[in-house]
């Protein structure tokens, strides 16, 4: 979810003709009921485009729908999210890689909306099932081939209030952590539960900064998990107290074993998005890798083989060595890479740095213009995205601002006069399943 900063921040913008965020008339109400760390590369567009009308006269910007439901993403590249190519002069997904690309319903029978988190293998995705707006209920895999899903885990009841967040695939386990973000207080606590499912159980608890998660990780025998002030810390699965991992110093948790000097964050600053990786660590083995850096990128991101920057309006890929420097066939919403090997393209497509194969993703409006898109929600890179299955329309529809909304602008240089109206153009996703392209089923590269 959003800071309030953040949510004025996209009235102040768009009262200037600014286009805003998908979920920004529902985050601003959600906000004030409570405050989480959320994701929100998860969202379909369910709304599209949100603009204020000043003195009652619309300044709407209709009829564009996102090309990702990930707002800050979006920021984060560094580079307008402008292609040098169209969306329709790139195959879909479906077509460059139809062995990874499915269907799954939106909701359990029980009415819980699924939520993906990312890939447990070629076949099976992780889901979530929420009761309700980002309260997951249940852990379940659900199988592309044989259209079954299967319950992994229950989650405990811990009372009003409490929010799981940030799940994480490990090669025993599944975790994740919890806070209460209702009551401000700098707090949250650990699960686990087997890959193969089973009786969550509760790791342990954290107070202070140690609270303030950036990325978390499981091992076979600990919880891993970098705090936004750096370092990367355990605790045993069987409980015990947290310590700092030898030679973490400095360090964020990337994907385990691996930790980088710089942090993943969930809303990075100006400087956080620029700031260059230039150190790849394995806190397994001890081995460091020092990555090189080109001259004038910006915001590089590596995995363990390949690095994402931003140079001027380019995204660039390079080998870890600095070698192999490539320019994308478009700009991309975030340097994270996925998988290992590829990158989300705002056109909107998945890029793979292996092959140079692009596939596009998103729903697909009627117009064939190309609609919204989410992302799995786990806490390193997803190996997922996802799609309304069925061709989007759009509608649009205007109130009144609020007397609360107003006074939430009204500290800003440039206020909203009374009758100022709020107009949002909405998508609309019919039909009862979502498309889902799983890297983790798209061929090895060569």
């Amino acid at each position: 979810m959003r800071t309030e900063q953040e949510l004025t921040e996209a009235l102040r913008n768009a009262a200037n003709g600014v286009p805003v965020p998908a979920d920004l008339e529902r985050g601003v109400a959600d906000r004030r009921r409570r405050r989480t760390r959320r994701r929100h590369g998860s969202l379909l567009a369910a709304a599209g485009v949100v603009a204020v009308a000043l003195g009652g006269t619309a300044v709407v910007r209709g009829g564009h729908v996102p090309p990702s439901a990930d707002p800050v993403a979006s920021a984060a590249a560094g580079a307008p999210d402008v292609a040098d190519a169209g969306a329709d002069q790139v195959r879909r997904a479906r077509d460059v890689w139809p062995e990874a690309v499915a269907t799954f319903p939106k909701k359990a029978a029980d009415g819980f909306r699924y939520r993906p988190v990312t890939a447990l293998g070629p076949t099976e995705i992780l889901l979530t099932a929420e009761a309700s707006f980002e309260k997951a209920g249940r852990l379940e895999a659900y199988d592309t081939r044989t259209r079954a899903s299967r319950v992994l885990a229950t989650m405990p009841p811990r009372g009003k209030g409490y929010y799981p967040q940030d799940f994480e695939v490990g090669r025993d386990y599944i975790a994740w952590y919890g806070t209460t973000p209702n009551d401000d207080r700098k707090w949250a606590d650990f699960w686990v539960v087997p890959r193969q499912g089973g009786e969550p159980i509760r790791v342990g608890e954290v107070p202070g900064d140690l609270a303030m998660v950036d990325r978390i990780g499981v091992t076979g025998d600990h919880i891993v998990w970098s705090p936004k002030s750096g370092g990367v810390y355990r605790m045993p699965i069987t409980g015990g107290k947290p310590e700092k991992i030898e030679g973490s110093d400095g360090l964020w948790l990337d994907s385990w074993p691996w930790a980088r000097d710089v942090a993943g964050g969930t809303f990075p600053d100006e400087r956080q998005r620029n700031a260059n990786q230039t150190l790849l660590v394995d806190l397994e083995n001890g081995t460091r890798r020092t990555i090189s850096l080109p001259p004038g990128v910006t915001g590089l991101r590596c995995s363990t083989e390949w690095c994402l920057g931003v140079s001027g309006e380019k995204v660039l890929s390079m080998r870890i060595d600095g070698t192999d420097v490539r320019e994308l066939p478009g700009r991309s919403h975030t340097m994270e890479i996925h998988g290992g090997r590829f990158a989300a393209l705002g056109l909107p497509a998945i890029y793979d740095l292996a092959t140079g194969k692009t596939g596009g993703i998103g729903a697909v409006s009627a117009d064939g213009r190309g609609g919204g898109w989410g992302n799995g929600i786990s806490s390193s890179p997803t190996q997922v995205f996802y799609w309304n299955a069925q061709a989007v329309k759009t509608k649009q529809t205007c109130r009144p601002m609020s007397e609360r909304e107003r006074k939430d602008l009204s500290r800003e240089a440039t206020a909203p006069s009374p009758g100022a109206t709020v107009c949002m153009t909405e998508t609309v996703e019919p039909g009862d399943e979502n498309e889902i392209l799983n890297l983790a089923a798209v061929p090895p590269a060569g």
